[in-house]
Formats: C-alpha cells, structure tokens, sequence
C-alpha cells in the first residue's frame, strides 16, 4: 500500500483507533529490535520493575537506581556502556531524570524520549510524552492497553522505522489518560537517552 493512499484510508478513522491497530500491524510485520543496552529504574516500584523486566527481556542489562543514580552512573553503568555502547531506557523518579540526562550529557547521550506519569488523581493515570519516534509509538502502545502500562511503554522504545512512517502520521496527542494501579499512586517518568550521534526525529525545544 502506498503511503499516500494510506494516508486517505486513516483520515476517515478515529485516530485512536487507527493508531491501535497500525501500531499492531507494525509490531507483526517485524518493528526491529532497539540498540537499548542498559536500564535504570526504581527498584522501590512494582511498575518500574515491570519496565525493567520487559527491556531486559530484550536484551538490556538492568541497573536498580538505589535512591541514588548519579552512583550508578559514574560506576557499573559508565562501565557496561564503555564496553557496550548503546542507548540507555529508565522509569525512575523526577530528580532521578534529572541526574540521568546531565549524566548522560557527559558520555554525549541526549534524552530522546521523556514520560511523565501522574497517578495522584484516584482512580486515573496520565502520560504526558515528549519525544520523537519514541513518544508516538508509546501513545499508540498505550492507546491499544494489552498490556499493562509500564510494559507498554518499554515494548515501545527504540523501534526502528517501520513503525514510523504508519504511527507517526496518527499519533499527534502527547497527553494520555489510562487507569492507575492499585499499587501505585505517585508520580514517575519514563525517559530514553541515545548517543548524539544517533539518528532520530527530536522533540522540538530539545
């Protein structure tokens, strides 16, 4: 199919569905593997565990944040990623954000991906994402809800272009709204850092 004529067939569908089920169809067809070769998460959080666990299901070692990642990466994470290269995925606290990307800023990494995700509201979960390719493949991920939240998200990150051209002209809402779970009433991010020298479609103000 042509893009042009998919393009024409997607305008007549409600974009949350399209983004579902073409985010589905990229996923069969083979969306490639990420270069995702570290994890960062808070290991105090069932979700953040969750994270962790699906990332590194594919391949991705993990590094519990312990109250303290500036530690983590200034020992074995600088250590793994000297030897491995790649990108680095996290679900962590705010400030521990903050601490990844100025650390992160001196390896030459730059965020490409950022979530935040506010559950202090009883009853409702709500994504905020920023990011390129990232961003749009978590919003359609988190759309479709076959998997739990924080699964969702990981699956998403770092897939290579196939999915691109079919999500990215569906998924244009940064803001997503899905139920909390039980365990978790906080406030948490998400978040992506790749090396500066990797193509990607940046967030604007990035």
């Amino acid at each position: 199919m042509r893009r042009r004529e998919f393009l024409k067939g997607a305008a007549i569908v409600p974009a949350s569905v399209a983004a579902s089920r073409w985010s589905a169809v990229a996923e069969k067809l083979g969306a490639g593997r990420s270069k995702i070769t570290a994890v960062v998460y808070d290991e105090r959080y069932a979700d953040c565990r969750m994270f962790a666990d699906a990332l590194v299901r594919r391949g991705a070692v993990a590094f519990p944040a312990g109250g303290d990642s500036v530690r983590v990466w200034y020992g074995a994470l600088r250590d793994h990623l000297s030897r491995f290269g790649g990108s680095v995925a996290g679900m962590t606290t705010d400030s521990d954000l903050s601490a990844s990307r100025e650390c992160g800023r001196e390896l030459g990494m730059r965020i490409v991906y950022e979530g935040s995700h506010d559950g202090r509201v009883p009853g409702r979960l709500q994504h905020r994402l920023r990011g390129g390719n990232d961003s749009d493949r978590v919003y359609a991920a988190l759309l479709r809800g076959d998997a739990p939240w924080a699964e969702s998200i990981a699956r998403s990150l770092g897939r290579l272009a196939l999915a691109d051209d079919i999500v990215n002209a569906i998924a244009a809402e940064p803001i997503v709204t899905t139920r909390v779970s039980d365990a978790f009433r906080g406030y948490l991010t998400s978040w992506h850092l790749a090396p500066a020298a990797w193509p990607v479609r940046d967030a604007s103000g990035w």
